[in-house]
């Protein structure tokens, strides 16, 4: 089969020539980006997927640049003295070494921002300074930066829009305070509409998910008010778009979110609800917060959703997964494969632009520069996919 697939070329260099055409890297994690992308470009060969070679970017000689998607950036890295020359984070020091990247890797490509304090000013700047770039928003699927009406019913509550996780927070990596966005946001908001335990009475304690972030549930009451504010904060900044980070296909017969001996009220009624009252309200909920999001910003916007894994919403641009999501033990490269071109199908019979992206990860068993190149290489093919740069948690593989 490989003889008749037009990637042949693509591969020849780059995978072993084995009698049966079959790969010898299957499960192994160690090359999971090299075997993820060979899935990916056999797809159409093997009918593993519905993807189809673009012809509108790129050449197999590799003369067009890299596409890539930056992940994250805060406004005090667009007003540094640095800037455009560097993106820095942490002070520029990372696991890695050298935590800095020049903006102008991202041309034609996306940036994931933080609203903390982005204002429209500096929207324009980031699209000035970085030709054909667009930005979008970011926003936790599933964790809120809420504050409650006393400090017992919310001890972990600081306010800070991407939480308290140690290494990654107020003091390491972006500046926290007020700021506009959150004032509008607690005020569309009210607290009783986060999750909170309830097993000791009423108004109950906030449950905490991400560090520093209360958890929270898509449901009759949180979409509304929630798609009303955040489209009317993006339309009216000029931004191009969201990221939902976070919004997975959920399933039905999921359970162990309420932990055993508690009661949970997820929608503010003073009702304690079920595992299942709560995956019911997901499925129900989700996908019409993104449809209606996509109706407020029109066609044109950029919507993303760290998906980690199949999620085929059509009013999706694409999806974003996380390189360690496509090993063995989380269902590897063709869950991957598939999830990315049945994105990609729905996209466009929606007749929406598709845009996806890989974040970039495991230095430690693929070297960064092989990593780049085999993406390369595949997005000469497919220019729907970025490579992306994870600066925020702790990949920072940067091409």
């Amino acid at each position: 089969p490989l003889d008749t697939c037009p990637i042949r070329s693509i591969l020849s260099r780059s995978l072993p020539r084995i009698e049966g055409g079959c790969s010898l890297f299957a499960g192994h994690q160690s090359i999971m980006v090299m075997t993820l992308l060979f899935a990916l470009l056999t797809a159409q060969c093997y009918g593993g997927g519905t993807a189809e070679p673009s012809s509108s970017t790129g050449s197999s000689t590799g003369a067009a640049p890299l596409q890539q998607a930056f992940y994250i950036l805060f406004a005090d890295q667009v007003e540094s003295k640095d800037w455009p020359e560097r993106i820095c984070q942490n002070a520029g020091a990372g696991p890695q070494g050298d935590e800095c990247v020049p903006a102008s890797k991202y041309e034609d490509g996306v940036f994931i921002a933080s609203p903390q304090n982005m204002t429209k000013e500096l929207l324009d700047k980031i699209r000035s300074d970085v030709p054909g770039s667009k930005v979008v928003a970011y926003w936790d699927f599933g964790d809120i930066p809420l504050v409650g009406r006393t400090t017992a019913e919310c001890p972990f509550c600081k306010g800070h829009i991407m939480g308290d996780r140690p290494g990654r927070n107020c003091s390491t990596t972006y500046h926290c305070g007020p700021s506009a966005f959150l004032s509008g946001l607690h005020a569309a908001v009210p607290a009783e509409l986060a999750v909170h335990d309830i097993t000791d009475g009423m108004p109950g304690v906030m449950v905490e998910g991400y560090p520093g972030l209360a958890r929270y549930i898509w449901n009759n009451r949180t979409t509304p008010a929630l798609a009303t504010f955040l489209s009317d904060w993006l339309v009216q900044d000029g931004w191009d778009g969201i990221y939902f980070d976070g919004y997975e296909h959920f399933q039905v017969g999921h359970s162990g979110i309420v932990p055993p001996g508690r009661k949970w009220d997820a929608n503010g009624d003073g009702v304690a609800d079920t595992d299942q009252d709560i995956v019911g309200m997901l499925y129900s909920w989700a996908p019409a917060l993104v449809a209606t999001m996509r109706r407020a910003l029109g066609d044109s916007a950029v919507i993303l959703a760290n998906s980690a894994g199949p999620n085929s919403d059509p009013s999706l641009s694409g999806i974003t997964i996380e390189m360690e999501s496509c090993v063995g033990s989380r269902g590897g490269v063709d869950l991957c494969a598939n999830a990315l071109s049945g994105q990609r199908a729905a996209t466009q019979a929606a007749g929406h632009a598709p845009l996806s992206v890989l974040w970039m990860t495991h230095s430690e068993s693929m070297p960064p520069a092989q990593q780049c190149a085999q993406v390369k290489k595949l997005q000469d093919e497919y220019d729907w996919v970025m490579a992306g740069t994870d600066f925020f948690d702790g990949s920072h593989v940067v091409c």
